[in-house]
C-alpha cells in the first residue's frame, strides 16, 4: 500500500511540475499580459499590442517596445516585436 501512495504523490508532483506553454506581451519592459498558448490568444495580444502602440505615439514614446513572447518553461522567444525607436517620421 505505501507504493501506491509514493506512486500518487510522484505522479501528482510531476504532473504539476510540467508547465503549459504562454504567450505573453511585454510592454517597456515589464510584463503586460500572459496568457496560454493558442491562436485566440495570439490574436488577442496583438490587439491589446496596436493600442499600446497608439497609446504610446499619442505620449510621444522615442525609446522602448513592445513584444510578444512564447514561453516553453525557461526558454523565451520572440514572435513578434516593436520598437518605438525604429518607427520614428
Amino acid at each position: 500500500m505505501s507504493h501506491l501512495v509514493w506512486y500518487t504523490n510522484s505522479m501528482i508532483i510531476e504532473t504539476d511540475m510540467k508547465e503549459k506553454d504562454t504567450y505573453e506581451l511585454w510592454y517597456l519592459g515589464d510584463n503586460f499580459d500572459s496568457r496560454i498558448k493558442c491562436r485566440e490568444s495570439l490574436n488577442e495580444l496583438l490587439k491589446q499590442a496596436n493600442e499600446l502602440i497608439a497609446e504610446g505615439r499619442l505620449e510621444g514614446l522615442t525609446v522602448g517596445g513592445i513584444e510578444i513572447a512564447h514561453r516553453s518553461g525557461n526558454e523565451l522567444e520572440t514572435v513578434w516585436d516593436f520598437n518605438f525607436a525604429d518607427a520614428r517620421n
